[in-house]
């Protein structure tokens, strides 16, 4: 009984660990919010927005996909251009 209560304890304890070490950070920056934000190493590689020939590109693409004589016309420079980009970034 007594080993499992020591068990939780610890998993308390590091499970409270994120909030602990940003508490820290919010104390160091003298609790100022934009010191705060400033002081965070932001990720943004999810936030990469498309340039506006990607997304160009992008609507050609979906423009000639859903075209019904898809079969029978020709491909967009711009539509060959971004399948060759796609196939690159799958390898």
């Amino acid at each position: 009984m007594e080993n499992q209560l020591k068990h939780q304890l610890k998993a308390k304890e590091y499970s409270s660990l994120p909030q602990r070490i940003m508490m820290e950070k919010w104390e160091a920056c003298g609790r100022d919010l934009h010191t705060y934000w400033n002081s965070i190493e932001w990720d943004s590689s999810w936030l990469k927005h498309d340039t506006p020939e990607e997304r160009y590109a992008k609507d050609v693409t979906r423009e000639f996909n859903t075209h019904p004589f898809k079969d029978y016309i020709e491909k967009h420079k711009e539509y060959i251009e971004y399948e060759k980009r796609e196939i690159y970034k799958q390898i």
